[in-house]
Formats: structure tokens, sequence, C-alpha cells
């Protein structure tokens, strides 16, 4: 039974939709049809989640187990089988026993971004799909709210962003952990790429398109955008869930940032933040050995 031998386990909103895209042009590296199956994550979640739309997201969690072994059945010739699921790490309490007791000790990729920007990004991405309605500052104040309530993980703005807790216990479980940061994948994505290939022991390999921005995210620039990016609409939902599987990726993400647009963090909203994350960066950066300043 083909297995992956490693996970791009999170964090959502700081890169791994790119690094995923990236890495599936390696001819040695493999990924199942479906992105993000979730299966580590499904059995510590209280379904269904009851934010706006989540209904979506609950409908594409793989639960099953021989589902989910069904989706690498295809992929034996390929030396470095992966999947990518950013809501591990949310869930790390769970999924890192979970992964390693199925899977045994597997190579573990994170993807790290200024957590601020980060929160705002997955702000962006709920108000693209008209999930969220209000102000940022609206919504990080009802946060525990809504978790209470059990809305998604991802309307977990701030707490999504806290990394320290989560690295360390993946590092303490898994021998090969690998932390990118989605300032370096931007900046330096060939160097950065060449890392992750010499991490998964595959063969160097340099005609990877990195062209290519993924996940856009952002306000809808008119109303007509935001009534077919609704997922609350089913009928408009139904014909972009079909487009997304009929035109490729790098067309509807050059579409895609034409189509929406992003606001300035308040600087009062910005500075509560930096307060609120300030520890969690200092222990972060004390686990990963390398400055981050550049997030302060």
């Amino acid at each position: 039974m083909t297995a992956p031998n490693f996970i791009i386990v999170g964090v959502a909103r700081c890169g791994t939709t790119s690094l995923y895209h990236y890495l599936k042009q390696h001819p040695q590296i493999g990924f199942p049809k479906v992105k993000e199956p979730k299966y580590f994550s499904s059995s510590g979640i209280v379904f269904p989640h009851n934010g706006p739309g989540d209904h979506t997201v609950d409908a594409k969690i793989i639960r099953d187990k021989k589902q989910y072994y069904d989706l690498f059945a295809d992929l034996n010739d390929f030396k470095a089988i992966g999947e990518a699921s950013s809501d591990y790490f949310y869930y790390h309490k769970n999924t890192v026993p979970a992964i390693k007791q199925e899977l045994g000790d597997v190579k573990i990729i994170l993807c790290f971004r200024n957590p601020i920007e980060r929160a705002y990004s997955a702000y962006s991405n709920l108000l693209r799909d008209s999930r969220e309605t209000i102000t940022f500052d609206e919504a990080i104040s009802l946060e525990e709210e809504r978790i209470a309530k059990n809305y998604d993980w991802m309307w977990a703005y701030k707490k999504g962003g806290l990394y320290a807790e989560g690295l360390k216990l993946f590092q303490d479980t898994f021998s090969n952990v690998k932390v990118i940061l989605l300032e370096d994948l931007e900046r330096e994505p060939k160097r950065i790429l060449e890392d992750v290939f010499e991490f998964l022991e595959v063969d160097p390999y340099d005609n990877i398109d990195v062209s290519t921005k993924f996940s856009h995210s952002g306000k809808p620039k008119n109303k007509l955008i935001a009534k077919i990016t609704d997922r609350n609409n089913k009928f408009f939902y139904t014909i972009r869930e079909a487009v997304l599987k009929l035109v490729p990726r790098k067309i509807t993400e050059k579409i895609a940032a034409k189509l929406f647009q992003k606001d300035e963090i308040n600087i009062n909203t910005r500075k509560q933040l930096q307060v609120f994350f300030e520890k969690d960066i200092a222990q972060t950066a004390q686990l990963l050995n390398k400055s981050l300043n550049h997030w302060k």
C-alpha cells in the first residue's frame, strides 16, 4: 500500500499552495490529485463547522482510511510522495501523534510567515469568498467567540499564527523537519527549492516555473465578482468548482490577481498584533536558531 513519505503540514496562508505547485513539477515528486485531504486532522474535529461557508470545506475532507490511501495508489513510481494539508499544524496536538503512528518518521515541511500578515491573509481569503463580512478589527475581536461556536480554524486569525508550540512538537516527534519562510520562498524560490529537493532526497531539477503566485485573496472589486466567488451561493460555487477543475491553475491565478484588492492594516491594529505575537515570535526564533527580527 503506497503512502506519503513527506507532508506539508502548514501553515495556511504561508505559501503552502505555491510550494505544492512548484514541487509537483519535479519528475520524482508525486502528489495526489486532492491537494488537502486533511485526513489526520479529521478525527479530532467536531463536525459540522458552523461558520459561513464552512460546509464547503467540510465536504472535501477525507475521513475514511481506505479512501485516504487510495489517493496514493498511482504514485508508486515517485521517489518522494507527499500530501499537503494546511490545517495539520493548527491541530498539531492531534495530528502529530496520528501521523507518527500511521506513517512513521516521515519528513515534515512547514511554511511560516510574519504572523500579522498571515492573519490578514486568512481574513482576506474569507473575504474573497464572501464568508467574512466585517472589518479585520471586528473579526479579531470576535475570534474567541467564533472558535467557541465551532467555526472552521481558518477564522482563528490570531491563534492560527502562533507557531512555537506546534513547531516544538513536530521537532520533538519527527527527525526530519524543514521550515520555509514565505519571505525567502518569494525572494529566492530557486534556492529554496534546491534545499527542499535535497531534503526530500531527489535529484536537482532546474526546470521549475516559479513565475506564478498562488492562492490570491482580497476584497472583490465589484458586486459581480463578489457574487461569482461567493461560497454561500450554491449555483455560483458549483460553477466555480467546475471551472477550477477544467482551467489550468496558472490561468485562474492570473485572472484572480486582477479581481481582488487588499486594504492596508490599521496601524493601531498592527501594533496590537505585534504585542500579541511578540513572545511567540521570540520562542519560534529560538527553536529555529534564526533571527526573525524582520517580523517585529
